[in-house]
């Protein structure tokens, strides 16, 4: 690894050493530590909740306490606590927190508390007032939530939602980053096998900001050319920091959701809450696991998979049958992750520090399953025998999967400053660095051809990211202020190995850094003229973005001279205003209005590359060019309708009118986007849903509960923007048309989306189906070049969209059961991924190559095991049938891994 992003290093019998020591302080913890839950009503706990906005102390208080808190968020938006200090039960403190909010408690069921008006509550069955007036909550039991949210909000929120708890990351994590958003419907991650990063799609839309990945309040997506196989648009994070996820689908009006006309992936990072116990205000949680199926990665050009080619008539061809096969046992630890993270709470501080390390080799394929590589005669001329293959991957069942290791390394450190009662302040700094394995997919080769695949070096990426969260809350009606700022710099250093005749290697390199600067400030008042309940937000937002070579290269010189051709270089700005309209008519009727003005300028440095000297005695000179300008604005509007004819049935209706500013990489010119035309217009997506929610209570007379959440969506975005073999407005070099950025007239994706729950006892089951209807692309007359239809269903030639196209069908099926008082979760998720929407074909193996898959079903289980309320064993399966298949929307012909097995434990002190 490069000595600049070096960090402690930490090898995998430290990590393993990190495990068994956890595994041992847990076994040592006194045996009659007794959960939280058995202690709730007589036991008085050490808290500190400050006051403040009451959805966050009560969202604190579900954490720390395990409660199961369910309320109208509508209600509770702009009510305030005075908080809790001290020891109390957790009747205590839940009154205390609800003390002067006018709302009480109540007991719904065994494992919910709805909080309420006390006329609502009136009208509820089985309501038990306890002596100092509240709700006795008896023996309610755990569940979980968090600042963003909780899964109540799939089936309670008048659009489409979804929310991950930490757990549910630990359980999902997988062996690759994008791993953990797997099963929510309608939402997939772009090419997840080669590379460390997350590029989310949702419902067909994915990268250059259409699904911004928003972490603290931060934006830190950098797009990176992918060779003939397009552009990927990643964001990076550590799964072990991850507190919680929440997933927005559809347009979104919200202040830090300019240009997201797809949806927003919004994360926090760890919090106080996530480190200590319900006692302490200090402690410590130390996390260590490992993985099996994987191995160390090999020395650089080390050859895999498939490979034949053509050989003289009369010989023997020379044939390569795959690559290591020599995969580990099921139960061999080949991998390993740890964490450490230290916490401090106080009535006017929380302090959060943490680092974490994961390493992992290049994983294994699946055995069995369709889509294998098999040799076959390619032969058109006798004279020419050629051997190749058929399948989906060059790599065969059961081998090493070269160019998907990963090592990381993460810090960070929070400070949450309570500066009185209306004033809070969160400043953070988090650091990841990463060594990946990433191929050029056009390295390894197309659907048709066995060139054969190699060992690549590993990309090198080093991220930056700043925070300062101020909120100013005080007991007025007109205020509610919020002000964001973020600084991310990410340095991405990526080298592509040419093999060569001969047996001769050349080495390109594509090193960009990306620094983004970025404000948003938003305020919420309640108008009190208009009847009912009317708030108002309004606010803006500011980002400004560089693109370029890395400042601190030590050998500038040689990087230039290894580059393919001249880096991106510029610098992008955006703006926006906006004002946001939700009025709560009755109890019955909400509706909700937006309107944004945003706008955008890039300056492109325009660098190309001069040869100095003669072949081989050469270097190239990096020139600056002319600098220019590309532009532009628009306005977007949202509006919204929101019926609830009874208490547990919701309707409702969405419009949004969104517009999407170019990115920096859309508006630079580069190698493959060269042509960039002065008309670029931004993208307007004219998307509207219509959905229900519905809540069945106790339909067999067992306290059970099922939930369903359906939606049907349409996305017409006007003006989409790609990539694709264009008509140039006047010859270049000769050349009528070529690569370069075009709007297409229009781009047109829509579903319908189902997620359901049910609930009995200690039984749980969740559904998700996403079922796509409709994805088409069209352009204008007279853009497309050596292209004749105007329409296609995946998009056209050297369209980035064409990677894009989603399943027609993603169907996820949870199950899970608790026992042993809860401290035994067991649970299996089962998977099914169809065939892409469309296949479309490309008419040479020099354009963009989309990804095939065939359609696959897997199967995973997990589970998890409280020692007591400070230790936890995580396990989990991944793949348990061992299935060979390619992950939808893979791009770079990579299986995806086989059967896995994972650990996990965590220790609170």
């Amino acid at each position: 690894m490069n000595s600049r992003f070096a960090m402690p290093r930490c090898g995998h019998s430290r990590l393993f050493a990190l495990l068994m020591a956890t595994v041992s302080v847990a076994v040592l913890l006194p045996a009659t530590t007794q959960p939280a839950i058995a202690q709730q009503k007589t036991a008085s706990v050490q808290h500190s909740i400050p006051a403040g906005p009451l959805p966050q102390a009560l969202n604190r208080f579900a954490d720390v306490s395990g409660l199961q808190l369910v309320y109208d968020a509508g209600v509770t938006s702009k009510l305030r606590t005075k908080g809790f200090n001290g020891k109390g039960t957790n009747t205590e403190i839940l009154s205390a927190l609800l003390s002067g909010t006018g709302l009480i408690w109540r007991s719904t069921g065994a494992n919910s508390v709805t909080i309420e008006s006390p006329s609502v509550a009136a009208n509820a069955e089985g309501v038990v007032l306890a002596d100092d007036g509240s709700i006795n909550l008896n023996t309610i039991t755990v569940s979980n939530g968090g600042i963003l949210g909780s899964h109540a909000d799939t089936y309670q929120t008048a659009g489409s939602v979804n929310y991950i708890s930490a757990q549910e990351v630990e359980q999902k994590r997988g062996t690759s980053v994008g791993d953990f958003i797997s099963g929510i419907p309608g939402v997939l991650n772009g090419d997840s096998r080669n590379s460390g990063a997350l590029d989310v799609n949702i419902r067909g839309l994915q990268g250059q900001g259409r699904v911004p990945v928003v972490i603290d309040g931060a934006s830190q997506e950098q797009t990176v050319y992918r060779g003939y196989n397009g552009a990927r648009s990643g964001s990076f994070v550590d799964p072990d920091f991850i507190s919680e996820v929440s997933i927005e689908k559809g347009a979104s009006g919200a202040a830090d959701a300019n240009g997201a006309i797809g949806g927003v992936v919004r994360m926090t990072t760890l919090g106080v809450h996530d480190i200590l116990l319900p006692d302490r205000q200090f402690g410590v949680r130390v996390r260590g696991g490992f993985n099996t199926n994987s191995t160390s990665a090999p020395a650089v050009m080390t050859e895999g998979g498939m490979k034949g080619g053509w050989y003289q008539p009369g010989t023997q061809p020379n044939l390569r049958d795959g690559g290591n096969m020599d995969r580990p046992s099921f139960l061999n630890p080949t991998g390993g992750n740890g964490s450490v993270a230290a916490a401090f709470s106080s009535d006017f501080v929380d302090f959060v520090a943490a680092y974490a390390k994961r390493k992992n080799g290049n994983y294994f394929s699946g055995k069995h399953g369709s889509g294998q590589p098999y040799f076959v005669d390619k032969s058109t001329d006798p004279d020419f025998p050629n051997i190749g293959f058929d399948g989906l991957s060059p790599w065969k069942g059961g081998e090493e999967i070269l160019n998907t290791s990963m090592e990381n390394e993460s810090l960070l450190f929070k400070g949450n400053f309570q500066l009185g009662i209306d004033h809070a302040l969160e400043l953070s700094f988090m650091r990841y660095t990463s060594e990946f394995g990433e191929i050029m997919p056009t390295r390894i080769g197309t659907h048709t051809s066995a060139i054969g695949v190699f060992q690549s070096e590993p990309d090198t990426l080093d991220l930056k990211t700043y925070n300062a969260r101020y909120r100013w809350s005080p007991e007025s009606d007109l205020i509610d202020l919020k002000i964001n700022a973020f600084r991310t710099d990410m340095d991405h250093r990526a080298t592509n190995l040419l093999p060569g005749w001969g047996g001769v290697v050349s080495t390109s390199v594509n090193y960009a850094q990306t620094i983004r600067n970025g404000i948003n400030v938003s305020n919420e008042s309640l108008i009190e003229a208009v009847p009912g309940e009317f708030r108002l937000e309004y606010g803006g937002g500011w980002q400004h973005e560089t693109l370029g070579l890395p400042k601190d290269i030590d050998d500038k010189q040689w990087v230039i001279n290894h580059s393919e051709f001249p880096p991106r270089s510029g610098k992008r700005t955006e703006k926006n205003v906006f004002m946001n309209g939700k009025w709560e008519i009755n109890p019955q009727w909400k509706a909700a209005a937006g309107i944004r003005y945003s706008s955008f300028r890039t300056s492109d440095d325009n660098n190309s590359m001069k040869m100095i000297g003669n072949w081989p005695n050469f270097e190239y000179e990096l020139i600056p060019g002319k600098v220019t300008h590309v532009s532009g604005h628009g306005i977007s509007n949202h509006a919204s309708l929101n019926w609830e004819p009874l208490d547990d049935l919701q309707l409702y209706g969405r419009y949004s009118d969104t517009v999407r500013m170019p990115s920096i990489f859309e508006t630079l010119k580069g190698f493959s986007t060269a042509y960039l035309p002065a008309g670029l217009e931004p993208e307007k997506a004219r998307s509207f849903e219509f959905g229900v929610n519905k809540t069945f209570e106790d339909l067999t007379g067992n306290s059970d509960q099922f939930r369903v959440h359906a939606a049907y969506y349409n996305n017409h975005i006007k003006n989409y923007l790609t990539r694709s073999n264009v008509i140039y407005d006047e010859p270049i070099a000769g050349y009528v048309g070529g690569l370069g950025m075009i709007n297409l007239d229009y781009a047109k994706m829509a579903g319908i989306e189902l997620s359901a729950d049910y609930q009995i006892g200690n039984f749980t089951a969740r559904l998700g189906w996403n079922h796509t209807i409709t994805s088409r692309f069209c352009a204008n007359p007279g853009t497309l070049w050596q292209q004749e239809a105007l329409c296609s269903e995946g998009g056209f030639a050297n369209s980035y969209a064409l990677q894009h196209v989603p399943p027609k069908d993603t169907v996820t099926l949870e199950l899970g059961y608790k026992m042993f008082d809860d401290r035994l979760m067991l649970g299996t998720r089962v998977s099914h991924y169809s065939h892409r929407f469309t296949e479309s074909t490309t008419a040479t193996q020099n354009e963009i190559q989309p990804g095939k898959w065939k359609p696959y079903t897997l199967v995973d289980v997990f589970g998890s095991y409280n020692f007591n309320e400070a230790t936890r064993l995580d396990f989990a399966i991944d793949n348990l049938t061992d299935r060979y298949y390619m992950d939808a929307l893979n791009a770079a012909l990579m299986p995806a891994p086989g059967r896995t097995f994972r650990l996990n434990m965590t220790a609170k002190f």
